[in-house]
């Protein structure tokens, strides 16, 4: 079985490496704050920070990460077909990837924006992947 998930490990692999480093870089730009106070980004700033931003990037994978690893994990348990599941996880990836390195270069109150657009990638995946597992268990 591993194996045949190789590619899958991989893209999670390359997701958590993905939010160590934002978790680093959201560290790392809050301690320039003037008021810093770990832990805690100044709720004055806006997009047009790059505290906020990278803070921004940062919760956000936190929180579309639990649905998407979930999805994932209960896939590859339930012994889904792995090449399916693979592609989906990268392009949630690359999504994902795509989705921060737009967030911390563009300064932007606009919504929907051009992340908006990796965002809604990453999470129809995510919920493609879910309709797969409840075909799955339901059929």
């Amino acid at each position: 079985m591993m194996q045949e998930y190789y590619v899958s490990f991989v893209g999670i692999w390359a997701l958590l490496i993905l939010i160590v480093i934002e978790a680093i870089i959201s560290i790392g730009a809050s301690r320039t704050q003037k008021r810093y106070v770990p832990g805690k980004t100044n709720s004055d700033l806006g997009p047009e920070s790059f505290v906020f931003r990278s803070d921004r990037a940062f919760k956000n994978s936190l929180e579309n990460i639990i649905p998407f690893l979930g999805a994932a994990l209960i896939s590859i348990l339930l012994t889904m077909d792995p090449i399916r599941l693979s592609r989906l996880i990268i392009i949630y990836v690359l999504a994902r990837y795509i989705y921060t390195a737009i967030y911390y270069s563009v300064a932007t109150r606009k919504n929907p924006s051009l992340r908006s657009l990796f965002f809604s990638v990453g999470f129809i995946v995510t919920i493609i992947m879910l309709v797969d597992i409840g075909r799955h268990l339901f059929n």
